[in-house]
Order: structure tokens, then C-alpha cells, then sequence
């Protein structure tokens, strides 16, 4: 585990499609595997490497509507991940995401809080969830 930071209440959080690109990790791949049946096909999403911006927009719009786009099983990391994808990567605070993590079913309260968040989402180095500067 990192140094834990102090992060201010109004910080803002969003996936750094530029940090998972220096990383070597592909959002396309990440994000393609949250896509439903339909928007797969239509993309053709696995075949080919589609736009962060097309797979946003489809995510945003439809496949983050389905029931199964988070579910009670999910690693809790990814679930995050999805919540994010569903707000159309447009940064998000830690208590914005707590409340509409706590719209969820399934999901455990204490895991919404934002001193919870702040140390999950600090040591994340898979989904490329990071702090935006203001």
C-alpha cells in the first residue's frame, strides 16, 4: 500500500485514460468488457479497438442501464469503475460517488464513505482511476 494522502473533500475523480495509455493498459479492453450483448455486436468490440469516446457514449447511454451492468458479485474496484463509466467518465467527488454507489443493491454502506473511497481509490493501479487536479 502507497503513503496515504490527505485528499481535499471537494477532489474530484475520473478514469486518466492518458495514464493507462503510459501504463501500457488499454481502456478499451477494460471498458468493452462492461458493454451488453447488443452494444458489443453493434461495436464490434471484439474485434476491433474502439474509441474511449464511442464506448463512453454507449456505455453512458444504454448498457449502463441494464440491471447487470453492476451487480452484487462484482469486485468492488470494478464496480467503481462502472459507476464512473455510467457518469460518462465526467469527474465525480468522493461523496457524489458514495451516494450513488449506495443507489446499488447489494453494496455494503460502510464501503460508500469517503474516508473508505479516498484509501481504495489512492492505491488503484489496474483501472486508472485517479485524482483530477483542479
Amino acid at each position: 500500500m502507497s503513503e496515504e494522502v490527505i485528499i481535499p473533500s471537494e477532489a474530484k475523480w475520473a478514469i486518466d485514460l492518458n495514464w493507462l495509455k503510459t501504463t501500457g493498459r488499454s481502456f478499451s479492453i477494460l471498458a468493452r468488457d462492461t458493454l451488453c450483448t447488443k452494444c458489443r455486436k453493434k461495436l464490434k468490440a471484439d474485434s476491433l479497438e474502439v474509441k474511449s469516446t464511442d464506448l463512453l457514449k454507449t456505455i453512458q447511454k444504454c448498457c449502463s442501464k441494464s440491471d447487470n451492468f453492476i451487480t452484487p458479485g462484482l469486485p468492488f474496484q470494478e464496480t467503481i469503475f462502472r459507476v464512473i463509466l455510467a457518469n460518462g467518465n465526467k469527474p465525480i467527488t468522493l461523496a457524489e460517488l458514495g451516494e450513488a454507489l449506495r443507489q446499488r443493491p447489494g453494496i455494503d454502506v460502510y464501503r460508500t464513505s469517503v474516508i473508505f473511497l479516498s484509501r481504495l481509490m489512492q492505491d488503484d493501479v489496474y483501472y486508472g482511476i485517479k485524482c483530477i487536479p483542479a
